[in-house]
């Protein structure tokens, strides 16, 4: 298998990452547990500020209980359909032969064809696969602590476009209202397309949320969907990075997609909007710096998960505030096409962006939603 160069530097030796390290794992963590001892004996340096975060009001806690109502009810369908019984299964016994040009386009053509936006398909990198289980959920098939294995060689990642005007309300519940209900349409796509290879002979496992065990942005990357923006999310020609991943992996032979260049590093390098609008602070305004063998724009994680749990939302701001997030236009889809031919996009999409449109402001949460639409106003940085 030919592995397409990467749109990413390599600085050294990649790095699994654990996945019980993530800040939402470690939320999860009950004090006074085995799991909580057990880990923070080895890293105490986070104990206090996890603390701290667990004893804000939490993710899906603040607003409306009509509308807390509406976001407990899409959780509750999604972790049905993310539970080890979905993602996996049985291989059918006879194994169906298709060439790998004629699977791929098989898989793209059943992908799109079940809802989702964008498909590609790319080589699993073992460096982007977690090096162990964090996120139990309660599934005792998910024990906490457990290594993963994972050695299928393909990763297929779909991708399916947020509305635009449902993230820009954020960050308030009608934000992650909108992002659970993608996330449902994922996980329902991504474990039927695994389930279908399986019936052909080949293994395949679907990666959703919150039950993955690949990294879904690097390895869309390596796919070719899109590149890394500094706000530490991938960017798309066609959705911008107003979209949500999950990832299928499997060994049934696949002709791969090449890594894209649409500009987006000289495009952050210049743009610093996320920067400015992040309600936490989480996001850097300096250059990237290596990561795990790998050079990007490093994140605060705890500054960014501190305002989910402080708004009870995952925020999104990020998102709603980037000049790749318009309406999907005609005149958008023409200046994107600009931007990722033309050099210095970042420079003027920015500059155009702040003329045009000013400071970034949220919208009113829609006319369907009983909450308080100025909860924001308690962040500087939101004006």
């Amino acid at each position: 298998m030919q592995i397409p160069i990467p749109r990413y530097r390599v600085l050294g030796p990649l790095e699994r990452f654990d996945e019980r390290d993530t800040v939402q794992a470690r939320n999860t963590y009950e004090p006074g547990s085995e799991v909580h001892r057990a880990f923070y004996a080895s890293h105490p340096e986070w104990e206090a500020k996890d603390q701290e975060i667990r004893e804000l009001p939490g993710l899906g806690r603040v607003g409306d209980p009509r509308d807390q109502l509406l976001l407990a009810q899409e959780m509750e369908a999604l972790l049905r359909l993310s539970g080890e019984e979905a993602v996996d299964g049985p291989v059918a016994a006879e194994r169906l032969a298709l060439e790998p040009g004629r699977a791929a386009l098989k898989i793209r053509s059943f992908a799109r064809h079940l809802g989702a936006d964008l498909v590609k398909i790319g080589p699993l990198n073992p460096a982007h696969v977690y090096s162990h289980i964090g996120k139990t959920w309660g599934d005792p098939a998910r024990p906490w602590g457990k290594p993963i294995e994972l050695s299928h060689p393909f990763a297929i990642s779909l991708a399916i476009g947020l509305d635009p005007e449902m993230i820009k309300t954020g960050p308030v519940l009608s934000e992650t209202v909108e992002v659970m209900g993608v996330y449902g349409r994922l996980a329902l796509v991504a474990t039927t397309l695994a389930a279908y290879i399986r019936s052909l002979g080949y293994p395949a496992r679907a990666h959703v949320m919150p039950n993955y065990q690949v990294l879904a942005v690097p390895v869309a990357i390596d796919a070719g969907m899109g590149e890394l923006g500094r706000h530490g999310m991938m960017i798309t020609k066609e959705l911008g990075s107003c979209l949500k991943l999950a990832t299928v992996t499997t060994e049934l032979p696949l002709a791969l997609d090449a890594p894209g260049d649409i500009g987006v590093e000289e495009f952050c390098r210049d743009c610093r909007i996320c920067a400015e609008t992040c309600p936490g602070g989480a996001i850097p305004h300096g250059g990237p710096r290596c990561v795990r063998g790998v050079e990007k724009w490093a994140i605060n994680p705890e500054a960014c998960f501190k305002v989910w749990n402080e708004t009870g939302t995952d925020c999104g701001v990020c998102l709603a505030s980037c000049p790749w997030t318009k309406p999907r236009t005609v005149l958008h889809r023409l200046a994107t096409e600009i931007a990722s031919r033309k050099r210095r996009a970042g420079w003027w999409m920015s500059r155009a962006e702040r003329l045009i449109y000013g400071r970034f402001r949220p919208r009113p949460m829609p006319d369907w939603f009983e909450g308080e639409p100025g909860v924001w106003r308690k962040f500087k940085r939101l004006g």
